[in-house]
């Protein structure tokens, strides 16, 4: 059975290489594989004989991937994973410690356009919205938050990750309705949505509270700070994580991580995409690339660090 072609668009590719600067031998790792764009240009770059360690919670985007493998050998190694697991997949890989981590945050666009995820509020599916088996630990689901939270915790949630002025009104909406009739799926949910609130803006009234849902189910920013703060410790001296986030909760937890990094150099301001890609690919408008570079020192690779997290 073929698989179906990515619909992805990888974003700020030329960046990201000037940013990791693969070269021949050289070891990385692409915490979000998804369409497979980042992973295969830096095998490109670190051609004949650099490796690549790529992962993903989402079973479609590694079958995909798992057919361009073949072309790069043992050089490219694929792993079903959360990248809240990056430290534990990249040391039994064994190829610790790496010259350069990615972690690309935007959704991908196989994983909206697929509407047995439950993510996009354009396409009916179930309320799911869990980016892959593995994406959280407790099996929640979208379904489960908004047919089972109470209105105090669902107002915090819309607030907090989806940062939406009007998440009273949508919260009392959702428990009046599921009063009636429980929400099973995703236009239910957004027609209830869009009902429920003035449209103020271009984007679609529902946009922030699919945000947020999805956010709480994938436990993503806990996972992005664990993440990054683990990369630290799997990063070679020389080396460089780069980081493309998309909102604002996402980029603040991005700087300051990178603060707590310790012999960096660190970029100042993030590098937005230019003006012709922006054109071209409209999702990549709101991306931003930050990059913490590792000075060249030695002993500064620690096999067994502990951190605690905020």
């Amino acid at each position: 059975m073929s698989q179906e072609p990515t619909l992805h668009r990888a974003v700020m590719v030329p960046e990201v290489i000037d940013a990791l600067k693969p070269r021949p031998g050289g070891r990385y790792l692409d915490a979000t594989l998804g369409g497979g764009t980042h992973s295969e240009e830096l095998l490109k770059r670190s051609a004949p004989n650099g490796q690549v360690l790529s992962l993903d919670v989402d079973p479609a985007a590694l079958t995909r991937a798992r057919e361009r493998q073949k072309a790069y050998g043992q050089r490219w190694r694929i792993a079903e994973a959360n990248f809240r697991n990056l430290k534990g997949e990249a040391e039994n890989s064994g190829w610790v410690p790496f010259d350069g981590i990615l972690f690309d945050l935007g959704l991908s666009s196989d994983e909206l356009a697929d509407p047995s995820k439950g993510l996009s509020f354009q396409i009916d599916g179930p309320l799911d919205m869990r980016l892959g088996p593995k994406a959280n630990e407790d099996g929640l689901t979208a379904e489960t938050i908004v047919n089972r939270w109470s209105e105090k915790e669902l107002i915090e949630l819309i607030r907090t990750f989806g940062e939406e002025k009007f998440a009273v009104r949508i919260a009392k909406a959702i428990i009046e309705r599921r009063r009636q009739k429980k929400f099973e799926s995703t236009l239910d949910l957004a027609d209830t949505i869009q009902a429920s609130v003035p449209k103020t803006s271009r984007i679609h009234p529902a946009t922030r509270t699919f945000q947020a849902l999805r956010m709480a189910v994938n436990d993503e920013l806990a996972s992005l700070k664990q993440a990054l703060m683990d990369a630290d410790s799997i990063l070679a001296p020389g080396g460089t994580v780069a980081v493309i986030s998309f909102h604002s909760l996402e980029d603040r937890i991005v700087k300051q991580t990178f603060k707590k990094y310790k012999n960096y150099q660190i970029s100042k301001k993030p590098l937005s995409p230019n003006e012709a890609e922006v054109k071209n690919n409209p999702r990549a408008r709101s991306a931003k690339l930050r990059a913490a570079h590792k000075n060249s020192t030695k002993n500064n690779y620690v096999t067994d660090v502990r951190h605690s997290y905020d």
